[in-house]
């Protein structure tokens, strides 16, 4: 069976490295710290929280845990909040449905069971603003008055947490902060993966949640870790490779979980008859994987006019590029410094380009690839 795991949340073995952050993650918690924890897309934020969630439960903290990429409305919002208290709480069904009628009884909630035992929960009632606003204080005060009760600590984790701009706005932020900072003995962990957006929200002091806590920014793991964690899998199944060949694919998946996991599954189906993996099969997977990937990306492509596309260009050729100077401009036609940064702004806003220290990097890697590949 293949061991390399992409695309879902990583335990175990899997889990590589972050000791460190789970470390400081585990302190700043028990300190009652409210914590910005930025991350980008497929560095592994989600399954940070959950190996930070195993430790927690160890020490006796009680956790809710909510993903607001899964809600799309104010009303979602507050029955996901319920629910993530109901099972904090860890009870049955009836009870958690009591529980959770308590406090959104107005949205109407619809209770029903999944297959695997868990609850499902929807909503059928859109009130006013104002009442919704009212259960969801009502809502935010619970974990407060849950700890004082069992003196125990209690930690709230909300996953990509840039996506309540856009559930509530300023007012939904405001009232959040307004209940959450004056609990001492609740911590809480606003996480996101669209950078400039959490950045913003923690550091411009025209947002509700600026200076309410530590701005964590998680980073690219070591490669020797990675290295190990390789070797160790291709071993195990008795695969010949070089220290060459476990670098070329960290290289070429450009240092990112997601993506070394993604490469190297690929290379273990790609080799399993000779069990051989060189540098060069490498560079072969990562072809495969483009071209796979190629009707998404070229419906993608079609869609960017052709400053755009020029820009875009330039970033896949060479993503340390100075593209504000005269020969970036030249080169790639971009015509001017302004119509590079218009383009740059519009790039980002559709999340194809993000960010990173002084780069300006593709969201999706593969997605570079195919256009150094097939657009240049």
């Amino acid at each position: 069976m293949n061991p390399f795991v992409f695309g879902e949340v990583v335990e175990g073995f899997n889990f590589i490295d972050r000791k460190a952050e789970i470390k400081t993650l585990v302190r700043d918690i028990e300190d009652g710290q409210k914590i910005f924890l930025i991350a980008p897309r497929r560095y592994g934020k989600t399954s940070l929280l959950v190996k930070t969630t195993e430790k927690l439960k160890t020490r006796g903290v009680r956790v809710i845990y909510i993903d607001l990429y899964k809600t799309a409305s104010l009303e979602q919002f507050t029955a996901a909040l319920g629910k993530s208290m109901s099972e904090m709480r860890k009870l049955e069904f009836g009870e958690a449905v009591k529980f959770i009628k308590e406090f959104i009884s107005g949205l109407r909630p619809q209770f029903s069971v999944n297959p695997d035992g868990s609850m499902s929960l929807g909503v059928d009632a859109t009130p006013p603003q104002k009442e919704v606003f009212q259960m969801i204080e009502n809502l935010l005060a619970y974990p407060q008055r849950f700890a004082k009760k069992e003196n125990q600590r209690v930690v709230v984790m909300f996953d990509e947490f840039q996506e309540i701009a856009d559930i509530g706005g300023e007012p939904l932020e405001k009232l959040m902060r307004a209940v959450i900072q004056k609990q001492r003995d609740v911590s809480y962990i606003f996480c996101g993966s669209k950078k400039t957006m959490m950045n913003e929200m923690a550091s411009r002091k025209s947002r509700a949640f600026f200076g309410i806590g530590p701005i964590t920014h998680l980073e690219k793991i070591q490669n020797e870790y990675f290295e190990k964690y390789m070797a160790g899998n291709f071993s195990k199944g008795n695969f010949d490779y070089s220290k060459e060949a476990l670098r070329a694919i960290i290289r070429n998946a450009g240092e990112i979980p997601y993506y070394i996991q993604y490469l190297a599954h690929e290379l273990w189906d790609m080799k399993a008859e000779d069990k051989k993996i060189t540098a060069q099969d490498v560079e072969k997977a990562v072809g495969l994987i483009a071209k796979r990937n190629s009707p998404i990306y070229q419906m993608l492509w079609e869609g960017f006019p052709q400053t755009q596309k020029r820009l875009l260009q330039g970033l896949a050729a060479d993503p340390k590029a100075t593209i504000f100077s005269g020969s970036f401009i030249t080169r790639f036609q971009m015509k001017s410094s302004a119509l590079v940064k218009k383009s740059l702004s519009l790039l980002i806003k559709k999340e194809i380009i993000e960010k990173e220290n002084d780069e300006y990097i593709f969201t999706d890697h593969w997605f570079s690839i195919w256009v150094r590949k097939y657009c240049s």
